[in-house]
């Protein structure tokens, strides 16, 4: 018994020294607000609202939430418009509309890194829907045409804001977005282009897509650029002057209509699939919202996995708060 919880004590004293290593800012008291975002900007994101056809098949049955797997029609016209969406969502057993939380896959799109995210937010009162990413398949054609890949997956997400507005279970003025890397670029784009997205944290994301899709050392993004070098006969300072040239949707570009008070921003200052000063470069465009800087590169943040979920979740906690002024953490024992 005493060497088991030795390793707890010890486990317990690291992630409590990883998470003084953290650094957090609040928002500044003063601090820009959001500009209106024009017209133009608006169409790019826009679709048709054709009526929501989904299917949920119940996969697991928890004492407070239940697991669906759901595929629902796109209803898009666009290059994936004939590519269902599908989604793993918890539902919440609790009475009465939910808040819910999108999660955002990473680029391989594999769930194990961001699922203890959704399940943390499940055991704190939220729905959570985590919606399958197309974009490991299709990474070198969106390097391509990397404008209407960006577009295509706003859209994407937008649909997934109409299904929830289906479910009567679901509360529809409280959805917020959480997504690490890829998904954190998603979470961002989706904050941006649709105002039912109350909160977003965002995570090891940058500004300036053409340098980051150029010069990122991540392997799938660094072999898909290898590859698009090879088919346009191109080094890196003309790849990056043709995504420059193509890529009309960046971060950058979307930061000034972003409320800085909806955001929590989460940088690490040794990446170098994000480069750091990328990050910093979107921290200063969207006017220094809460952020958490960590100590590490982009993979070793998965290190702070228990400290990023608590504090993401404290967020939301705060931003998705109820009329009463009682967060949906310390209401879930009331509703249950």
């Amino acid at each position: 018994m005493g060497k088991p919880n030795l390793r707890l004590a010890g486990a317990v004293l690291l992630l409590a020294a990883l998470a003084g290593c953290a650094a957090v800012a609040p928002l500044p008291e003063i601090h820009r607000q959001p500009l209106p975002m024009p017209g133009e900007i608006a169409e790019r994101f826009d679709y048709p609202r054709t009526p929501v056809v989904a299917d949920a098949t119940l996969r697991d049955d928890e004492d407070a939430f239940r697991i669906y797997d759901v595929r629902m029609e796109s209803g898009l016209d666009d290059g994936d418009g004939d590519t269902p969406i599908t989604l793993e969502y918890y539902e919440q057993k609790a009475d009465g509309p939910s808040p819910v939380i999108l999660v955002l896959p990473i680029l391989n799109g594999q769930k194990h890194v961001i699922r203890p995210f959704a399940t943390h937010f499940v055991d704190n009162g939220y729905s959570a829907v985590i919606v399958d990413s197309l974009q490991r398949k299709t990474l070198l054609e969106d390097m391509i045409r990397p404008e209407e890949a960006i577009r295509e997956t706003i859209r994407r997400h937008r649909r997934v804001l109409d299904w929830i507005e289906t479910r009567p279970e679901l509360d529809a003025t409280r959805i917020a977005v959480f997504g690490a890397s890829l998904g954190g670029f998603n979470a961002l784009f989706l904050a941006a282009a649709d105002e039912r997205v109350r909160a977003v944290a965002p995570a090891l994301v940058g500004g300036d897509l053409p340098y980051v899709l150029t010069y990122s050392t991540e392997r799938r993004i660094r072999e898909a650029a290898e590859r698009t070098r090879e088919a346009l006969q191109a080094d890196d300072a003309e790849l990056e002057a043709y995504l420059a040239e193509r890529i009309v949707t960046d971060p950058l570009d979307l930061a000034p209509y972003i409320d800085a008070d909806r955001v929590l921003m989460v940088l690490a200052r040794y990446d170098d699939a994000v480069p750091y000063r990328k990050q910093m470069q979107l921290l200063d465009a969207l006017g220094w919202p809460e952020s958490i800087k960590l100590p590490t590169g982009h993979i070793s943040a998965a290190a702070y996995l228990f400290y990023l979920r608590s504090r993401v979740l404290e967020f939301f906690d705060r931003k998705l708060a109820h009329a009463d002024g009682g967060s949906v953490s310390e209401i879930l024992p009331r509703l249950r």
